[in-house]
């Protein structure tokens, strides 16, 4: 029996003997410093690409829009036509262009009319017009001189009649909410005036009612008798108001007296009608509510009868005041003409003019220019795809219309998954190698087209883009099969980190931040583009100079 008590103890002591050895091993481990790799964050260029394979195809495709918006005025070609090079296809109704073509073809005749008229010099008939249109110029400008002083003098009138309408409003306003107050003084002497809930909430609401409209604090509990000497806050400041009746003033006292009516409003809808109210009490709170409600709309509209009123005089003197200065200019013009004609014409005024008519041949080009935005030409020799343009349907500027393909050209044509073709748009640029000819062989592509609806391949959704090949190479063959690298982003000078770096935590995306101490971080970030080599743009939460933690293991 002994035997087994003293195997039993040394079983046991061995026991614990390893229960201490293995807790030491795993309390030491717990308090081992974790490795961790990091980066400083700098900032540096992104490129993201999708990588995919397709075929190449004998066909160029030429998707045309219309630079401007419009109604389609008509369409000469349907799919199938075939078309030569600057060939109308489709226009766009342009009465309104034409018209302002026509004036300024007009304008043009007009500059090169006096052009050649300077050169001829001036005749005594057009002196004397000249003198007759500064003088009708001169009684112009007088008569909207005028116009505007009136209209200033109105303004100012219309202005400070509404203060002055606001002023008696504000005033009055105060003497009302005053009055509240010194009601709910008396109901909550006689019913409220204990420590009860009712008792409390009036009581705290009053002295919010009281510190704004007559600027007394602590008066929760004051008497109407008390209450009847405050003479602070909103109430002050309308007084104030009537005492100098500034702008500046009368404004201070609508908004304080505005809030403080408020105020005064939930401490009378504080008040509980309790069965033990009286008649008249019940008669008083309830006049008292709709007297702050009444000065409440008053105020308000007071307020907004002179912003409407600042807003009217602003555009009224506005109006005017460029009417003057139009009508100074014309005189100006008026007057140099007279001087002109007068003094005869120096080489310098003959470029002047020159100069003018230059200007105005500018401006009918500048037109045309206009009216050749409404119209498609073919660019290109070719046959007619796609024609979707209807007359008289309204078309949005940039909305593909027309497409012509041609036989003189290569293309590619590959299939995006879902995945990646939010990223491609027409016109980025692509990398492409064929396999006849190995990766040495770089050839350039854009592309042309991304097609809205989904081809479906193997059960999984995909999008047909297509690539044209960007300048002539006899190498390049129908058929051949390319691997293309599609520019999708170009960054510059953006902060990036490893993707690995970036990891979910409560659902969010954070990175790791070593901080000065050696103490590591977690910063929520907000990502922007995948790039190259693993890299992620990183658009909040990270600055350069931050040290990212890519790679994190314990000892």
């Amino acid at each position: 029996m002994k035997k087994f008590f003293k195997k039993k103890s040394v079983i046991i002591t061995l026991s614990v003997i390893v229960v201490l050895i293995i807790g030491g091993y795993f309390w030491n481990k717990s308090k081992e410093e974790p490795e961790y790799d990091f980066i400083v964050v700098e900032k540096g260029d992104l490129t993201q690409e999708v990588s995919v394979t397709g075929q190449v195809k004998p066909a160029e495709s030429v998707d045309l829009a219309f630079e401007r918006s419009g109604k389609v005025g008509t369409v000469v070609v349907k799919i199938g036509d075939i078309v030569t090079s600057g060939q109308l296809l489709a226009s766009l109704i342009n009465g309104e262009l034409a018209s302002d073509l026509l004036q300024k073809q007009a304008n043009l005749e007009a500059e090169q009319a006096k052009l050649d008229e300077i050169k001829a010099g001036t005749r005594p008939e057009e002196i004397q017009q000249a003198r007759t249109d500064v003088s009708n110029a001169e009684i112009a400008l007088s008569d909207k001189e005028d116009n505007l002083e009136n209209v200033r003098a109105q303004a100012i009138a219309d202005l400070e009649s509404d203060y002055s309408a606001a002023l008696t409003s504000a005033e009055s306003a105060a003497t009302y909410g005053k009055s509240a107050l010194l009601t709910l003084a008396d109901i909550q002497q006689v019913h409220f005036n204990g420590s009860d809930s009712n008792s409390l909430d009036v009581a705290d609401a009053k002295e919010v009612a009281v510190y704004s409209l007559l600027g007394e604090s602590s008066a929760g509990r004051s008497d109407a008798e008390q209450i009847s000497f405050y003479s602070g806050g909103a109430y002050g400041t309308a007084q104030n108001a009537v005492i100098s009746p500034t702008h500046e003033n009368i404004d201070l006292a609508l908004t304080e007296i505005a809030d403080a009516l408020q105020d005064v409003k939930i401490a009378l809808n504080a008040v509980p009608i309790i069965d033990d109210f009286t008649s008249t009490q019940e008669t008083n709170i309830s006049t008292a509510k709709t007297n702050v409600n009444s000065q409440i709309t008053a105020v308000s509209s007071k307020r907004q009868a002179i912003a409407v009123q600042k807003a009217t005089n602003a555009s009224s003197v506005a109006i005017a005041e460029a009417s003057v200065n139009t009508t100074r200019n014309t005189l100006a013009n008026k007057q140099d003409t007279l001087t002109l004609k007068l003094a005869g014409y120096t080489p310098e005024q003959i470029a002047a003019q020159e100069a003018k008519v230059k200007s105005a041949r500018a401006s009918v080009g500048n037109i045309q220019a206009q009216i050749n935005k409404t119209i498609i030409r073919a660019p290109i020799n070719g046959v007619i795809t796609k024609q979707d343009a209807k007359v008289g349907e309204i078309i949005t500027a940039n909305i593909e219309m027309i497409s012509i393909i041609s036989e003189a050209e290569f293309e590619i044509e590959t299939n995006i998954p879902e995945a990646d073709i939010a990223k491609i748009k027409v016109d980025n640029n692509a990398m492409v190698t064929l396999d006849a000819y190995g990766d040495e062989e770089i050839f350039n592509a854009r592309v042309i087209t991304v097609d809205p609806a989904e081809t479906i391949i193997e059960g999984v959704s995909t999008y047909k883009v297509t690539l044209q090949f960007i300048g002539e190479n006899g190498r390049i063959r129908s058929g051949m099969t390319a691997n293309i690298d599609i520019t999708t982003a170009k960054l510059k000078n953006v902060i990036s980190v490893p993707q690995r770096a970036v990891i979910y935590s409560g659902g969010e995306k954070v990175v790791r931040v070593l901080n000065d101490d050696e103490t590591i971080s977690e910063v929520v970030v907000k990502t922007g583009v995948r790039g190259l080599n693993g890299r992620i743009e990183i658009i909040e939460g990270v600055e350069e100079g931050d040290r990212v933690i890519t790679t994190l293991r314990e000892k």
